[in-house]
């Protein structure tokens, strides 16, 4: 009784006043913006917070024009922004002198694989005939990914090459600002291939728009992807997880932190949230600021020896 008393006072020692911007890196219609507005709605409807919210687009730099407007609200629990694998793969590799020590952790949501995707009419069929196709020329493949070198989009690409045995640094790879736009190139043939989220491109999938020819996932997905093979349906081993969370300011204090940690965990058990998981292929991956920090350094370590191994480390 007594550590719950503590608890609700935390809570309830703060709360927003004032608008609450959620932060994205990234244009509308990408993967980030794309769980920033699903979260932002559950928010609003189920009035988690009383204050009026917002999602607000920042995109640029691969996520640092949004990181860097992040931190100049030093201790402001008013502003949090979605979080993936980029706040660390972009200091790993030197684009950010930003990373997860500069911001304050508060909550993991989601855990998405990451979807290979062509035109219906691409000579590229299924997975094999892209892995053939790189053994021949490892240039001769344009991959779209968004939204930075590096990321784990671009991870993905350098992984399923790498099980198969091809050069990761001859590949042929254009950076769009967001998922949606990598998606467009594709659909105007711009591009060969789009590495991705699947939330993204299940629609155009479902329209007959595109076509999966591998998922770096262990299984293969539900939805309009259950009939979409894994890589490793394919003969190469390549499992690739893209986590989204929320991060907040530097400085931010207890109680803020308490507040969000209610509100998220609030948030991530309605059944909105749980619909809006299988309509986007995400798997529930919830954890609250503590076990966000432990996860986020352990991730750090993982990707800096993938990058390492890859050569993507300056």
């Amino acid at each position: 009784m007594w550590t719950v008393t503590i608890a609700n006072a935390a809570v309830l020692a703060w709360k927003p006043q004032d608008n609450v911007e959620i932060i994205v890196g990234a244009g509308a219609g990408g993967g980030n913006d794309n769980i920033a507005r699903t979260m932002q709605k559950i928010i609003q409807d189920r009035r988690l917070i009383e204050a009026p919210s917002n999602v607000a687009n920042k995109p640029g730099g691969g996520g640092t024009i949004a990181f860097n407007y992040l931190g100049q609200h030093r201790a402001n629990g008013h502003y949090i922004g979605i979080s993936s694998n980029t706040l660390l793969t972009n200091h790993i590799t030197g684009i950010s002198a930003l990373s997860h020590h500069d911001f304050t952790p508060l909550a993991i949501m989601i855990n998405e694989y990451i979807s290979f995707v062509v035109k219906p009419d691409s000579p590229l069929k299924t997975g094999r005939d892209l892995i053939a196709k790189l053994k021949v020329d490892p240039a001769a493949v344009a991959f779209g990914i968004s939204s930075t070198l590096g990321n784990i989009n671009h991870i993905a690409v350098a992984v399923v090459a790498r099980t198969a045995g091809i050069d990761v640094k001859k590949l042929k790879v254009v950076v769009f600002n967001s998922s949606a736009a990598s998606i467009t190139a594709v659909l105007g043939g711009h591009v060969d291939v789009v590495a991705g989220p699947p939330s993204i491109s299940a629609k155009h999938i479902e329209a007959g728009k595109l076509h999966a020819i591998g998922i770096a996932a262990p299984r293969r997905l539900g939805g309009s992807l259950v009939a979409q093979p894994t890589w490793r349906e394919q003969g190469v081993d390549a499992v690739v997880i893209n986590w989204r969370g929320v991060v907040g300011a530097q400085g931010i204090g207890a109680p803020q932190i308490a507040f969000w940690d209610e509100t998220f965990g609030r948030l991530a058990s309605t059944d909105e949230w749980s619909k809006d998981l299988e309509r986007n292929l995400w798997d529930n991956a919830y954890t609250d600021s503590k076990g966000a920090a432990q996860y986020l350094k352990s991730q750090y370590d993982e990707l800096k020896r993938v990058l390492t191994e890859l050569g993507f480390v300056k």
